[in-house]
Protein backbone atom coordinates (compact mmCIF):
# COMPACT_ATOMS: atom_id res chain seq x y z
CA UNK A 1 0.00 0.00 0.00
CA UNK A 2 1.37 3.41 -0.84
CA UNK A 3 2.51 5.78 1.86
CA UNK A 4 0.19 8.52 0.58
CA UNK A 5 -2.90 6.32 0.92
CA UNK A 6 -1.88 5.20 4.42
CA UNK A 7 -1.25 8.83 5.37
CA UNK A 8 -4.61 9.97 4.01
CA UNK A 9 -6.42 7.24 5.96
CA UNK A 10 -4.66 8.05 9.26
CA UNK A 11 -5.19 11.79 8.75
CA UNK A 12 -8.90 11.27 8.05
CA UNK A 13 -9.31 9.18 11.20
CA UNK A 14 -7.34 11.55 13.42
CA UNK A 15 -9.09 14.68 12.16
CA UNK A 16 -12.55 13.18 12.62
CA UNK A 17 -11.63 11.90 16.09
CA UNK A 18 -10.46 15.41 16.96
CA UNK A 19 -13.67 16.95 15.58
CA UNK A 20 -15.78 14.42 17.48
CA UNK A 21 -13.97 14.78 20.80
CA UNK A 22 -13.68 18.57 20.73
CA UNK A 23 -17.09 19.23 19.15
CA UNK A 24 -15.46 21.69 16.73
CA UNK A 25 -16.05 21.35 13.02
CA UNK A 26 -14.75 24.29 10.97
CA UNK A 27 -17.13 23.55 8.09
CA UNK A 28 -20.11 24.06 10.39
CA UNK A 29 -18.62 26.78 12.62
CA UNK A 30 -17.68 29.20 9.82
CA UNK A 31 -19.11 30.24 6.45
CA UNK A 32 -18.03 28.26 3.38
CA UNK A 33 -14.65 29.70 2.33
CA UNK A 34 -13.19 30.42 5.80
CA UNK A 35 -14.39 27.01 7.01
CA UNK A 36 -12.76 25.20 4.09
CA UNK A 37 -9.53 27.16 4.51
CA UNK A 38 -9.40 26.39 8.23
CA UNK A 39 -10.13 22.72 7.55
CA UNK A 40 -7.34 22.65 4.96
CA UNK A 41 -5.07 24.47 7.41
CA UNK A 42 -5.67 21.69 9.94
CA UNK A 43 -5.37 18.85 7.38
CA UNK A 44 -2.07 19.91 5.81
CA UNK A 45 0.18 19.94 8.91
CA UNK A 46 -1.37 16.72 10.21
CA UNK A 47 -0.97 15.04 6.80
CA UNK A 48 2.64 16.21 6.41
CA UNK A 49 3.56 15.12 9.94
CA UNK A 50 2.10 11.64 9.44
CA UNK A 51 3.73 11.35 6.00
CA UNK A 52 7.09 12.31 7.53
CA UNK A 53 6.65 9.91 10.45
CA UNK A 54 5.85 7.00 8.14
CA UNK A 55 8.92 7.84 6.07
CA UNK A 56 11.15 7.86 9.15
CA UNK A 57 9.71 4.53 10.25
CA UNK A 58 10.13 3.11 6.74
CA UNK A 59 6.47 2.20 6.37
CA UNK A 60 4.99 2.16 2.88
CA UNK A 61 8.19 2.45 0.90
CA UNK A 62 7.88 1.66 -2.78
CA UNK A 63 9.84 -1.24 -4.21
CA UNK A 64 12.07 -0.66 -7.19
CA UNK A 65 11.06 -3.29 -9.74
CA UNK A 66 14.42 -3.37 -11.53
CA UNK A 67 16.59 -4.00 -8.48
CA UNK A 68 13.85 -5.41 -6.18
CA UNK A 69 15.17 -3.21 -3.36
CA UNK A 70 13.59 -0.45 -1.35
CA UNK A 71 13.44 2.86 -3.17
CA UNK A 72 14.36 6.07 -1.32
Amino acid sequence: MSRSLITFFFTYVLIHLFYGISGFDPLRAFPKLPGYLLDLGIWLPVYLFIFWALGVLGIGKARNRKTAGAQD
